[in-house]
């Protein structure tokens, strides 16, 4: 097997496992339709939120040990479509790398770092816009973009890239609507 074989071997593995770990988490929290309760979902692992408006978090979200248990701490400012995600990427923080879960995440980054960040943010994509809601939802409001952002509460860009990553669409033109100066 050639190594670019390999890789994209290994990649799809890793897709199917966290779509795995996101169904699960799902279904033991309940969530049965979109957009997605992220509380539900917290509550499920026993988790924490809390929104912070100060410093030390430059980051919008965090997880971080506290007692017993993690705590999500998020920021209050930015967009709520924003803020679901990070949240939900901190949840995949949760779920895939608990042991590296710490404050402030300054300093170097290498490129396990870089991984992790790529798995919590395919994580949150699993999490926010499940691959059965979201094809379920294209059937019935077409592969719009913009719509099924709404319907999910997820960015526009968020959606564009699932539906893409879901075989859905495969140009921007396939899922936004057509401008009122092509009509």
């Amino acid at each position: 097997m050639a190594l670019r074989e390999f890789l994209e071997t290994m990649a799809s593995r890793t897709r199917d496992a966290l779509h795995r770990e996101a169904e699960r988490l799902l279904e033991a929290a309940g969530v049965t339709r979109e957009p997605v309760a992220l509380r539900d979902v917290i509550s499920a692992l026993n988790l924490s939120l809390v929104q912070t408006d100060r410093e030390p978090f430059s980051c919008e979200a965090a997880l971080a040990p506290l007692g017993d248990g993690f705590v999500v701490s998020v920021r209050g400012d930015g967009g709520e479509r924003r803020r679901r995600f990070s949240i939900a990427h901190e949840i995949g923080h949760f779920v895939l790398h608990p042991a590296q879960a710490r404050h402030e995440r300054g300093g170097t980054v290498n490129e396990a770092m870089r991984v992790r960040e790529r798995e919590a943010d395919a994580f949150a994509a699993e999490l926010l816009m499940p691959q059965h809601l979201v094809r379920q939802a294209a059937l019935e409001e077409g592969v719009d973009a913009r719509r099924l952002a709404d319907r999910f509460e997820v960015s526009v860009a968020a959606m564009s890239l699932r539906l893409r990553r879901l075989g859905l669409a495969e140009r921007q033109s396939d899922f936004l609507p057509p401008s009122r100066a092509a009509l």
